[in-house]
């Protein structure tokens, strides 16, 4: 979804050619990923309150090719809006906004409507994710009254002032200063405005926006925005943790047994100091100095794990509030996941435990955005070493990773005692994957794919979704090839990440749906994060027939692995994570398997898998009390598990109901 290098430059210079005859001022920045330029804005500034910009990067063949054209009215707020182009997954980014006569109306793909306005408003709904739109909406706000202003379609948008800094360049410093803009929710969204109070730069995690030549910039704005966010994590925390240190006791609780996959109908449990003490499946009388808390009847479960995922600080709150107080980060920079997991145990934040994979790519043109990027076999065997002194889990291999690089990886990590998994290198088949070392497949598409010529297929591209998509419906699961796979995947004790949430939406999804994943808590989030939650044009345009197939075998292919004992694990790899792990366990239910046992891979076995079940992963005494408290019963119906009502996280107790007041989510009771 990003403009290669020849078409970038080819319509950079289109750009200055048509912009050069009018004087206009032309404003470039570089697109980074992890540091390195990979794409590309440029904003031209008229006289009139015209304003035009060319957005583009590269993210292993995905990225937008963007195309805008503003006018401002006399105060800076945009009035008229045209945006064409490709979005970030290829599709149609055509958008149009405007505000005439005191009626604004928009377009974005599948969402559009209007809606009279008597006073200063920002439009938010655009889709193309250009970052001049939010120095652009930064700007208005500053000089609005209260430095607030309502936003189209719905909600009202502020800005904070939080620091200034110095950024060296060739020509001298350049200063500029960091706001926070804040919508729905206690998370902004930060820009950094030079003097002038142009765009100066963003970071984005991953990915960062600097004026053109100042990549240098990026760690300055990542370590001033990380602090940030830090103090509001920190501030949150306090107002979301409540005492359980001591003795705890859990009566008249109904208690899922992951163990066995049996619910007890009446329990106590004492919790001693974070730690289960003692579990009665009898009523008990607490001792009058323990802390009560009386389910009346909701079910007590061992908190649910989400075994594919990318933690970021500002979404340790979405996992509490949904009951997941366990992941396994597949792919994240490996200092910040360091600090991250030092940050939790010191407990200056709160959050759920982190098992981190330590993730190595190799360098291409196709890399991926985060992690350690080798040149060599023996520098990829040296960041297995690197991350198994450092306590990493296991090791992540990506798509442009060398075939005949596996094995000696695999061995090398193996004699750490870490496990390998991962994407399957291009040109190599899953099979062959699994005999050179791996212990796990990521991805139901990888699975796919093994059958479909794998070893003429750069899966380093989309093409790794697009052909799944299209002939994965043909796959026959009872033919000898399926069957004997399967087989070797029994044998060889390999488990599976099928990510099968998101690939439903993969295959099914056509304009204008509401994303799979968000399907039972889209209506309960505040409107301003709706509109990121409907799909655009996908990897299945002009082949929607074919996918639906596809998601019909894939679900299949779910239930299939599980009945023949391969270990299935539930994980999101979403951008909204914690309620699309309770999607992802909807799913397989719907797959097939039953829900003590879709609980239990979500509890125990996930636990297992990574051998912490000796202190993680069910309600047994001298293990972790990592415990949620459900009003419902999902034994009966998965979707209770998103009426959680109360958390326990060793001597930490949280209430969901806070959190979601906090982040304008609707009750799901």
């Amino acid at each position: 979804m990003k403009l290669g290098i020849f078409s970038a430059a080819l319509a950079a210079i289109t750009f200055i050619a048509s912009a050069s005859a009018a004087g206009a001022e032309i404003r470039r920045y570089d697109w980074l990923t992890i540091g390195e330029p990979s794409g590309e804005l440029i904003v031209e500034e008229g006289d009139d309150g015209a304003v035009s910009m060319q957005f583009s990067f590269n993210d292993r063949g995905r990225g937008p090719e963007i195309e805008a054209d503003y006018v401002l009215n006399e105060d800076g707020v945009p009035i008229s809006i045209t945006i064409t182009g490709l979005t970030y997954a290829k599709g149609d980014a055509s958008e149009t906004f405007s505000m005439e006569d005191g009626v604004a109306r928009w377009n974005a793909g599948a969402i559009s409507g209007e809606k009279a306005v008597t006073t200063t408003s920002l439009y938010t709904l655009t889709l193309s994710g250009i970052p001049e739109h939010t120095a652009i909406m930064a700007r208005v706000l500053l000089d609005a009254p209260d430095r607030t202003l309502p936003t189209l379609p719905a909600g009202e948008m502020r800005i904070e002032e939080l620091e200034s800094a110095a950024f060296p360049s060739s020509d001298g410093d350049v200063n500029a200063t960091l706001y926070a803009l804040y919508t729905e929710g206690p998370y902004p969204t930060y820009i950094w405005l030079d003097e002038d109070l142009n765009l100066f730069g963003a970071d984005y995690g991953w990915f960062a926006i600097a004026p053109e030549g100042m990549a240098s910039a990026m760690p300055i704005m990542k370590e001033r925005q990380t602090a940030a966010t830090n103090e509001r994590t920190a501030s949150l925390s306090e107002s979301f943790r409540h005492n359980a240190s001591g003795l705890v006791v859990i009566t008249n609780a109904r208690l899922f047994d992951s163990l066995t996959g049996e619910v007890h109908r009446r329990s106590t449990i004492f919790v001693q100091d974070g730690v289960i003490a003692a579990v009665y499946h009898e009523r008990v009388d607490a001792p009058e100095d323990a802390i009560v808390i009386d389910a009346k009847g909701k079910m007590v479960l061992p908190a649910l794990w989400d075994m594919h995922a990318h933690v970021g600080t500002n979404n340790l709150f979405n996992y509490i509030s949904a009951g997941v107080l366990n992941i396994r980060d597949m792919a994240n920079d490996p200092d910040y996941i360091i600090q991250l997991k030092r940050d939790l145990a010191n407990r200056d934040i709160a959050g759920p435990d982190v098992h981190a994979m330590g993730f190595i790519d190799k360098r291409s043109p196709y890399a991926a955005p985060t992690g350690m990027l080798a040149d060599t076999l023996d520098e990829a065997l040296e960041f297995v070493d690197w991350y198994a002194q450092r306590g990493f889990r296991g090791i992540k291999l990506y798509s442009s990773i060398e075939p005949d690089w596996v094995e000696p990886i695999a061995e090398r990590a193996h004699a750490h005692g870490l496990t390998v998994l991962g994407h399957i290198p291009a040109y190599m088949t899953a099979e062959q994957a699994i005999r050179a070392g791996y212990d796990e497949i990521t991805h139901v598409n990888m699975l796919f794919l093994n059958f479909m010529n794998a070893e003429e297929i750069d899966t380093r591209t989309p093409q790794r979704f697009i052909v799944p998509a299209r002939e994965g419906g043909n796959l026959d699961l009872d033919s000898a090839e399926v069957e004997d796979f399967i087989n070797l995947m029994v044998e060889q004790g390999i488990a599976h990440d099928p990510t099968h949430t998101i690939f439903q939406g993969t295959f099914l999804e056509t304009p204008g749906d509401i994303l799979v994943e968000a399907a039972n808590f889209y209506d309960h989030l505040p409107q301003s994060q709706q509109s990121g939650l409907i799909a655009g044009e996908g990897f299945n345009k002009g082949i929607e027939e074919e996918g639906a197939r596809t998601a019909a075998v894939a679900r299949d292919l779910i239930r299939k692995l599980h009945g023949k004992g391969v270990r299935v694990l539930p994980g999101t790899d979403a951008g909204f994570p914690g309620f699309v792990l309770l999607r992802e366990l909807e799913l397989f239910g719907d797959a097939g398997i039953p829900a003590n046992e879709v609980l239990q891979l979500a509890t125990i076995e996930s636990a297992r898998h990574l051998g912490l079940d000796q202190s993680l992963g069910s309600i047994s005494p001298n293990k972790k009390a990592h415990l949620i408290i459900v009003d419902g019963d999902p034994i009966k119906d998965l979707a209770d598990l998103y009426k959680v009502d109360t958390i326990i996280k060793g001597s930490d107790m949280f209430k969901p109901a806070e959190i979601h007041e906090a982040f304008n989510i609707k009750s799901f009771d």
